[in-house]
């Protein structure tokens, strides 16, 4: 049996920051990554992990999920003055780019690739990848959203190709507010379910209220997640996680608090044997973002949830949400047939 938790980051992927004024992208700062592993090591949370090396990932292990295209044009970024940055990065939505930008995604990519293989291998059970850019935003074809390359996604298709990892289950929760809510797509409300044969394997539930709590939280895990989760018995668990849905967040405007996550990965643990792979994505209140980063890793080395005290049935909005998203789930998932 593997043992252990993996804990991967390099202070290097702290080393390129936003530089003109742009008030959407000024939120991304370096910090997230560096107050994050800092407080990990105040809690005495690094030195009981395993600590992994950061390699760069390969253009061939971007290309799994990136066109040759896009890959080329973000190559170029390294030589480019700053105002060739500023107009590259308006190319696209709500991102910026810095000449040492290419490296951190590299390396970004290779640091969660090195995650999934030491998880898969059985060389440690678990793990998170502290990494920046982020990735869940970014597109074949287009960085968005403060992404670049899509850590997550590489790892899905390299997990797939190199240990013959079958089918792929995508849950997100996110907030929504109904479509008016940036980036506005429709393909993220609880309709949007996959096509042919991934009908079924992929499942948003938007939160259309801010504010939302723990109990909301726990509604969704406990009435969609975790009954699809365990009907779809995953070989491997992938995380993107988003702490800008924690307290304090100025994107998320949620009112869950940093202990929730300890339960919420808690939660996902027994899954694939407790094969889990945890990639830092969003979280832009460098508090609650720290405090959630040590909840989240404090369990995957296995010590006890704190106390939720306060927990009440979750509100109209979220109920509303989670009953769409069964209904829409309905006619792929046995622990819903009764619902049709």
């Amino acid at each position: 049996m593997a043992s252990g938790s993996a804990l991967i980051f390099d202070e290097e992927m702290s080393r390129y920051k936003l530089l003109w004024k742009d008030p959407v992208c000024e939120i991304e700062v370096p910090e997230r990554v560096t107050v994050s592993y800092e407080a990990l090591k105040t809690h005495g949370v690094t030195q009981r992990c395993k600590q992994l090396p950061v390699r760069q990932a390969t253009e061939q292990e971007i290309l799994l999920a990136h066109s040759e295209e896009y890959l080329e044009a973000v190559k170029q970024t390294p030589k480019m003055s700053v105002e060739e940055l500023m107009a590259f990065s308006k190319q696209y939505s709500d991102v910026y780019f810095h000449q040492n930008i290419y490296h951190c995604a590299k390396l970004a990519v290779g640091a969660t690739l090195q995650l999934v293989d030491s998880v898969v291998k059985r060389e440690v059970r678990n793990g998170m990848a502290l990494v920046r850019p982020p990735g869940h935003h970014s597109q074949r074809s287009a960085a968005n959203g403060f992404c670049v390359f899509n850590n997550v996604a590489i790892a899905a298709l390299h997990a797939k190709k190199n240990y013959n990892l079958n089918s792929v289950l995508y849950f997100s929760w996110h907030r929504y507010e109904n479509q008016t809510f940036w980036p506005n797509l429709p393909e993220s409300d609880y309709t949007s379910v996959g096509k042919g044969k991934g009908c079924g394997f992929n499942i948003n539930l938007p939160w259309n209220k801010v504010g939302l709590t723990n109990s909301d939280y726990l509604a969704a895990f406990f009435h969609v997640l975790l009954p699809i989760a365990y009907e779809f018995d995953p070989e491997l668990v992938l995380v993107s996680a988003g702490f800008d849905s924690a307290i304090g967040d100025p994107e998320g405007e949620m009112c869950a608090i940093p202990e929730i996550f300890a339960h919420l990965t808690q939660l996902l643990m027994p899954l694939a044997a407790g094969k889990m792979c945890v990639v830092l994505e969003g979280g832009y209140n460098l508090t609650s973002l720290a405090q959630s980063v040590c909840q989240t890793v404090q369990s995957l080395i296995g010590d006890p949830a704190p106390r939720l005290s306060g927990l009440t049935a979750a509100c109209e909005s979220a109920l509303e949400s989670i009953q769409n998203v069964r209904n829409a789930q309905s006619s792929y998932w046995s622990c819903f047939k009764h619902l049709g």
